[in-house]
Order: C-alpha cells, then sequence, then structure tokens
C-alpha cells in the first residue's frame, strides 16, 4: 500500500467523512467538498500527479454546478458522487505507487529476523550520530572530524541496507553520502540548506526504521514499508547539480506517516491488482463502507500469508556507552592487578595465619570471578558475522555462474565484540578469493569428478584457550610450484628460496601477491591477503593455509577470546622479563651446540629435526647485555612470525599465565616490536613483544629445508 504525504491524508479523510453524510448536510457538505477539492488540486499539481489533478478537477466542477443549482443531491446524484470519487483517490494511491518506492519484508528465517532487528538497533546509533553531527556542522561547518564521522555514518549505513536488500534506504542513504562527500571534497559549502537536507534524510531514514522495528514486531509481516524519499533525493541531485534554489520546500520533516502501524491491520495491496488500482486506507474504509460500489478487488477476501517467523525471542539490549564498558573493565582489571601484588607481596607472603589464607583465596576467587563476568559483557556470538558471509557468498555465486553452497558450525561460539566486528573484513577477502580462484564452475567440477555444487564451511571452535575459526573449500586448490614460481617472478624472494609446502603457501600472504592472471571486480590485484594477515596479527592473532591440489584449501584462523588479556608465557632475557604470546609459540626446547650454525649472509640457524630455523636472540634484538652469551644455555621457543617460522633465543622460561594488557605510554609508541604492557604481581611492568615485528628484519629468503646440519 501506497503511502501519501499528509496533508493529503487529512484532506481525504475530510473527504471521506463529508460523502458519509453529504446526504444529510446538504449545501453545507457541498461547500466543504469544494473546498478539499480545491486543497487537493494544489497539491496535486505541485506534485505533478496529473491523473489526480484531471479528477480532481472535474469532480470539483460537477460538485460548483449542483452547488449552483441550490437543491440538495438526490439518489442518483450521490451515487454519481460516490462513482466520481472512488477514480481520484484511485489515482492518486497509484501515482504514489509509482512514484514513491517501498520494500516488503521478507522473512525465510529466523536468522532473517535477527539480522533486521540488529540493523535497526544499529541504525538508530548511527542516526543518533548523524544527529548530532549535523547540530554541530550547523555551528561550525569546517570542523572536518565531524563532517568525517556524518559521512561514514550514512555509508555504513548505506552497506547494511544494501546487504539486507532494502533498496530505497541504499538510495538514500547513497545520495546522502555523496552530500557529504562533496562537502568532505571542498566542492559544496555547507549552509542551512545543506543542514535541512541531511536532517531531512536522517529523519526520512529514521521512518524506515521505525517502519522495519514495527513491521517485524507485529503479525502482518507482509505489509509494505513505504515513506516517500523522491523529493528529497531530487533536492539533494539539484544542491549537487548546484541549482539549490529550485527546490523551495525546505522542511526537513516533511516527510509521510509509515505504511504498517503496530495498532491496527493495515490493508495490504494483493499481488494481482494492477499499479493504477486504488488501495485505500484504513480509516476512510470504515467510514464510507457502507458505499456499496466499492472495487471488487477490495471486496474479495485475501489470501492468509505463510507463517511468518514469530519475533518474540528477539533480545531486548539496553544500551551502554561503549567507553564505559570499557572503561568498566579497565577498572576490574586494576582490581585483579591489586590483588595480586597484595597476596604476592612480602609482607603478606611470610605470615602463617590459617585465616588470612583463607580469606585472601576468598578474595582470588571472587575478584576472578568478577573478571571472567566482566569480560563476558564485551562477548557476543560470532553468529551474525556468519549470517552476512551467505549473503556475500550467495551474491558472488551467482555473479561468477557457480553453484556454491555456504555451511556454518559453531554460530554460537563467543568473542570479543571488538574481535568480532574487526573480523567481517579479513573473512570477506578469503571468501572472495575461494569463490573467484578456489571454487571451479559447474562444468569444470563435473569434468573433474566432483559435484557440481562446490561447498565451502565455516567454523568456529574453542582450541587451547582460543577461538579457531576454520575456512573450508573444495576447489582447486594451491598449486605450490605455481605460488613459488610467481612469488619469484614478482621478486618476493630469492631464486635459491627452498622452503617447504607450509613456507610456500605462506607466501599468499605477502604484499602484492597474486596468481592471478586477469584483475576483475572481485581479486586479482594483490592487495587481498597481506591485508588479511595484517588484520590478523592487530588482533594478535595468526593464521595458516593447507591446502591439497584439486581438493580442498583451509585457512585456520587462530585468536585469543578477547583483547584485554592475553595469555602469555614470560620469559626472562638478562636481568628483565617479557611476555610473548602464547597463540604464537609452537614449541620451545633447549638446544645443544650440535644443533646450532652459522651460514655467512644469513646468520644463525638452528636444526630442527631436520629443518633450518633462522634463530633470533632476544637480547641482541633488544640490545640487552647482560644476557647469556652461550645459546645453548638458553631456550629456544619456534614463533610463527609474519607467517614464517623463528627460533627466538631466550635466557630462560618463567611462567605461563594471563595478564591484563595495558597500553604504552608515548615513549614506546614508535618500537614496533611492543604491542603493550602488563602489570606483574610484584609491581613491576613486562613488555608484551609482538612476534611479528621481531622477525621483521629476517625475510622468508632465509629459510630452507635441509636432511643435516
Amino acid at each position: 500500500m501506497a503511502l501519501l504525504d499528509e496533508s493529503t491524508e487529512e484532506l481525504l479523510q475530510e473527504i471521506a467523512l463529508e460523502l458519509a453524510f453529504v446526504q444529510s448536510g446538504g449545501q453545507s457538505s457541498i461547500a466543504a467538498l469544494i473546498s478539499s477539492l480545491g486543497k487537493l488540486q494544489q497539491i496535486a499539481a505541485a506534485q505533478g500527479k496529473e491523473k489526480a489533478l484531471q479528477l480532481c478537477r472535474e469532480l470539483s466542477g460537477w460538485l460548483v454546478d449542483i452547488e449552483s443549482s441550490g437543491t440538495a443531491l438526490d439518489a442518483g446524484e450521490l451515487e454519481a458522487l460516490q462513482q466520481k470519487y472512488q477514480p481520484l483517490e484511485k489515482a492518486l494511491y497509484a501515482e504514489a505507487n509509482k512514484t514513491e518506492a517501498g520494500f516488503t519484508i521478507n522473512l525465510e528465517s529466523q536468522d532473517d529476523l535477527e539480522l533486521l532487528n540488529e540493523f535497526c538497533n544499529e541504525g538508530k546509533d548511527l542516526l543518533s550520530q548523524v544527529e548530532q553531527g549535523v547540530l554541530v556542522l550547523e555551528e561550525d561547518p569546517a570542523h572536518r572530524e565531524t563532517l568525517n564521522q556524518v559521512f561514514r555514518a550514512f555509508h555504513t549505513f548505506k552497506g547494511g541496507a544494501g546487504f539486507l536488500g532494502l533498496e530505497p534506504i541504499k538510495d538514500l542513504a547513497h545520495i546522502l553520502e555523496s552530500l557529504l562527500d562533496a562537502a568532505r571534497q571542498n566542492s559544496l559549502v555547507i549552509d542551512r540548506h545543506v543542514i535541512n537536507l541531511i536532517l531531512a534524510g536522517g529523519d526520512t531514514l529514521r521512518k524506515f526504521v521505525d517502519g522495519i522495528e514495527q513491521t517485524i514486531r507485529s503479525d502482518n509481516k507482509t505489509a509494505p514499508i513505504i515513506v516517500p524519499t523522491r523529493e528529497l533525493i531530487e533536492r539533494v541531485r539539484s544542491t549537487l547539480d548546484g541549482n539549490p534554489g529550485e527546490v523551495t520546500n525546505e522542511k526537513p520533516d516533511e516527510t509521510s506517516m509509515l505504511a504498517s502501524e503496530p495498532a491496527s491491520e493495515p490493508i495490504n495491496q494483493p499481488a494481482s491488482v494492477p499499479a493504477d488500482e486504488a488501495i485505500i486506507t484504513p480509516p476512510i474504509a470504515e467510514v464510507i463502507k457502507s458505499i456499496p460500489t466499492l472495487p471488487k478487488e477490495i471486496e474479495e477476501p485475501q489470501p492468509k500469508p505463510s507463517p511468518k517467523p514469530k519475533a518474540t525471542n528477539l533480545s531486548n539490549f539496553v544500551k551502554i556507552d561503549t567507553q564505559k564498558l570499557d572503561a568498566l573493565i579497565d577498572l576490574v582489571g586494576e582490581l585483579v592487578i591489586a590483588k595480586s601484588m597484595v597476596v604476592e607481596h612480602p609482607v603478606v607472603a611470610w605470615q602463617q595465619s590459617e585465616e588470612l589464607s583463607r580469606e585472601l583465596r576468598q578474595l582470588s576467587r571472587i575478584a576472578a570471578d568478577l573478571q571472567r563476568n566482566a569480560m563476558s559483557l564485551r562477548m557476543v556470538p560470532i553468529r551474525t558475522t556468519f549470517q552476512k558471509m551467505n549473503r556475500l557468498v550467495r551474491d558472488l555465486a551467482n555473479s561468477q555462474n557457480k553453484q556454491i553452497t555456504l555451511i556454518t558450525k559453531g554460530e554460537d561460539t563467543e568473542l570479543d565484540r571488538n574481535i568480532v566486528e574487526a573480523l567481517a573484513e579479513p573473512m570477506i577477502h578469503m571468501l572472495r578469493n575461494s569463490i573467484d580462484h578456489g571454487i571451479e564452475r559447474p562444468a569444470e567440477r563435473e569434468s573433474l569428478g566432483k559435484s557440481a555444487e562446490g561447498k565451502i564451511e565455516i567454523e568456529a571452535c574453542h582450541q587451547a584457550g582460543g577461538i579457531l575459526i576454520r575456512i573450508e573449500d573444495d576447489g582447486r586448490g594451491i598449486d605450490p610450484s605455481r605460488v613459488l614460481a610467481k612469488a619469484r617472478e614478482r621478486g618476493i624472494i630469492d631464486s635459491d628460496f627452498n622452503g617447504n609446502t607450509h613456507e610456500i603457501l605462506s607466501l599468499i600472504f605477502e604484499p602484492g601477491f597474486s596468481t592471478a592472471e586477469t584483475v576483475t571486480d572481485v581479486s586479482g590485484r594483490g592487495v587481498g591477503m597481506d591485508v588479511v594477515r595484517g588484520s590478523i596479527s592487530r588482533l594478535r592473532g595468526r593464521i595458516d593455509v593447507q591446502s591439497v591440489v584439486g581438493k580442498s584449501t583451509t585457512f585456520s584462523i587462530y585468536l585469543p577470546l578477547t583483547l584485554a588479556i592475553i595469555d602469555g608465557m614470560l620469559v626472562g632475557a638478562g636481568n628483565q622479563r617479557f611476555i610473548i604470546p602464547t597463540l604464537s609459540i609452537q614449541e620451545s626446547f633447549k638446544p645443544t651446540a650440535s644443533m646450532l650454525s652459522t651460514l655467512k649472509g644469513r646468520g644463525q640457524l638452528v636444526n630442527l629435526r631436520g629443518r633450518l630455523i633462522p634463530m633470533i636472540s632476544l637480547c641482541q634484538k633488544l640490545k640487552i647485555d647482560k644476557g647469556s652469551g652461550d645459546p645453548s644455555e638458553g631456550i629456544i621457543l619456534i614463533i610463527n612470525s609474519g607467517g614464517q617460522a623463528k627460533g627466538l633465543l631466550v635466557d630462560h622460561l618463567i611462567s605461563k599465565q594471563e595478564v591484563v594488557i595495558k597500553p604504552m605510554g608515548d615513549t614506546l609508541q614508535c618500537q614496533p616490536v611492543y604491542s603493550g604492557a602488563a602489570i606483574m604481581g610484584d609491581g613491576r611492568v613486562a613488555l608484551i613483544l609482538d612476534p611479528d615485528a621481531l622477525g621483521r628484519s629476517e625475510s622468508p629468503r632465509t629459510e630452507s629445508q635441509t636432511s643435516s646440519n
């Protein structure tokens, strides 16, 4: 059912009331009808509704002739009035249908309902940011930070609407985004006219969001949601073209009501009714329901819609500023540190009181429970991220003329909210590569003895105190020989590089690497997988790849549960202590002198089961003078550094423990080998090392495979 603007709706209701009582009202009712029709003519003319304008003039002229006769309407004239009014109302709604875009929500599963609910929650937050930002811009149009914030809000809104197929919302957000972008490029001056346009756009988008929210919580989920946007979009386009004066209407709130109201059951337009047929709104239908000449299409009972998902399971959220939540978690972390300092204080440790020991254990339990519950406030299921991938796979498969099924497992696995939000981008890169390079076309798959339909499986699960996300496809796999040849061609490795299969496959994460022969809008520019590894590294995780040529490719992403706490290995180097994330440690061992060697131009190497691995001395790397001079007296940790195995030589291992991550001061921000700091139980600070940065100066060219030392 199309919607009219508020003024037109009010006039139609006035006319409907007069129609109901025109026979008893006499000349006064005829005069009221002529007056309302005159106002309706002005609105129809202003909105360019030619057919409605013509019918309105004809009906008004006919009533003027009757009024001039000075007689009341007889039965024949009353029936003629009703018959003349109906085409007018039909024309108004039909032309609204033609000029205003809308959408109907099609819910196929509970997941769709949850996605729409999340879109509404996020949309309200974004629109609040827009409104606050516009008020700042009205006072200071040159405030770049606020301008960028409002631009990003519309961009994010557009992306969410496009993903869910809400085209009218996406189109409006896109044109508003273009308006802000023109201001960012200094090609448009932000004045009151532009401010009004942005506010009007925000109000219109809010009406759409409210309409979606009302619809998914109502029993009738097939009612179309239509909000007038054509005039607003034209005003924005005129402004972008440098002709803001072409539109005189500057009211930012000039948008009409939503199509569906939660308190009443809307009358929906049947799919079989042509666009030029009338749809009568509930208030008018109730007033003139006694008129015997209603269109047959409206009299016919409508088919019952298929059962739709219930909205009873939708969660109600209390919106909390994330800064407050982060501040709470930081305070809990400080409490845990303070507790550790008290428990490990020498004065307390020397006490022999059983009662004190019992109270300290109780304090430790309470502090641990408090920390665990505080951290859970930022834990969210990965389900939403997985759901977004469904649409991505479907659209890309269609564009590539491929048949692909996406299987997801472990959607209820919970991670830190910040990790979940940051994980979407690298997952999109990997899926795009899998669809473009991995999965074959149906004919090719059948010729290889495979099913015509490809399969991509995404799984999330807990592993070793962290989270493992596995992305596997049953496509053509990655050919190591082709990767090696392409890496040498692009100068990523030297010609004498002789790494193992795992090391060769890890070369796909090097910047600029791509085996695609042609560049498409999906991939092939060599800017994908290095971005993936960078994003995962910033989350203090790592990524591995395994592949069987002609059968499958599997990407494994290892992530911590949260970014606030790290599970680390405390190591000693000289008289200092450092923390290394346990996710980056593959194994540790005490080397013997026979395992160590030095090659000219390649530095120290350690032979681990016939494999020569570059060795990094932590004392030498950090210029610590008091470290052990003999490597055989230390401990070597095999760490994953930039996708390559490195041997990190430390003096000794101290302990494995969870620590609260603290940001570093400005002095150490420029030191890439440190990713954070932690306050230990004795009150001293231990710096957290970045494994990727430790081995960055060590090129993959130095790694080789051998069977002997």
